[in-house]
């Protein structure tokens, strides 16, 4: 059989998915139970061994759950009805990850992003050392918050590069679970040194620290100028739209305007300065400022 589809999810989410597979042969794993599908017509459905109707396998599975499917021909699926055992991980597919019931056998920490989607907390347990673990929050696929207990606690991007060393030498299972925002902040409160993404958006970050500062005001100039008038700034620029660049010795580095990406955004804007009189906005940056906009990756504008 091939996998071909994971997700972490809901019932919702299941009837999306199986309302969309044509003329599918297959199995589907959700939680531990596992619906068997031959040319898009349900045959069997289980939990174990102990066949259940898909009401009493709704009704007692969680809230939130893996969803994976394989897909294969009529023999591999009626050979797993008749030989699959609960207590094994389920069909082996491939070398990817298997799924157990008590959580993902992960093969390399990319591998997680196989299961995310949206707002969730993963939990890594390394089969060899029983007494750490990891903790990260993805939100959107990014992480955003990273713990590892092990002989000492690790925070932020060295909890990140401690899980990933420790692949090498344990066999990893990874829980996931989805997390309320009220949740994370109750984690923060405890961990803060955790967080790696600290702003939603650039817009939140840009407002944080404009809000405290005075901009010096600069009309009738050019943006070279303007990008000129301070060792590391943030300079908002206004005219028939309002886009931030963000410089450092005169050079520009990163680049805001709606949702484009950094090198559009700066060349939109470059236009803007030339055909429009525009005001600009300085702000003097210290450097903790400055290091800030790191997290916007995509914001960052190509060498020019």
């Amino acid at each position: 059989m091939e996998k071909i589809y994971s997700k972490f999810g809901g019932i919702d989410d299941l009837k999306k998915i199986i309302s969309g597979l044509s003329k599918f042969t297959g199995v589907i794993r959700i939680d531990n139970a596992f619906l068997y599908y031959i040319d898009s017509k349900l045959i069997s459905s289980k939990i174990g061994n102990e066949e259940k109707s898909l009401e009493d396998i709704f009704s007692e599975i969680p809230d939130n759950f893996i969803i994976e499917i394989y897909k294969g021909s009529e023999e591999e699926v009626r050979y797993a009805i008749k030989n699959f055992k609960p207590e094994n991980s389920i069909i082996e597919v491939s070398k990817l990850s298997l799924i157990s019931k008590n959580g993902v056998v992960l093969n390399t920490y990319s591998d997680i992003f196989e299961y995310i989607d949206g707002f969730v907390r993963a939990i890594f347990i390394p089969k060899r050392f029983k007494n750490e673990k990891g903790v990260v929050i993805y939100k959107n696929n990014k992480e955003i918050f990273a713990i590892y207990f092990g002989k000492r606690i690790l925070y932020g991007k060295k909890a990140i590069s401690k899980l990933k060393t420790t692949f090498a030498v344990s066999e990893i299972i990874a829980k996931i679970e989805k997390i309320r925002k009220s949740e994370l902040e109750e984690i923060i409160s405890k961990y803060p040194d955790g967080m790696l993404v600290f702003w939603d958006s650039f817009k939140d970050l840009i407002d944080k620290i404009i809000s405290s500062k005075v901009p010096k005001i600069l009309k009738n100039t050019s943006l070279v100028e303007a990008l000129s008038c301070g060792s590391t700034l943030l300079l908002k620029i206004e005219g028939s739209e309002t886009g931030y660049i963000v410089s450092k010795s005169g050079k520009p580095i990163y680049a805001f305007l709606n949702d484009y990406d950094g090198e559009k955004s700066y060349r939109l804007l470059k236009s803007l300065c030339i055909v429009e009189d525009v005001i600009y906005y300085v702000y003097d940056l210290s450097k903790e400022e400055y290091e800030m906009f790191k997290e916007f990756k995509e914001n960052k504008i190509p060498k020019i």
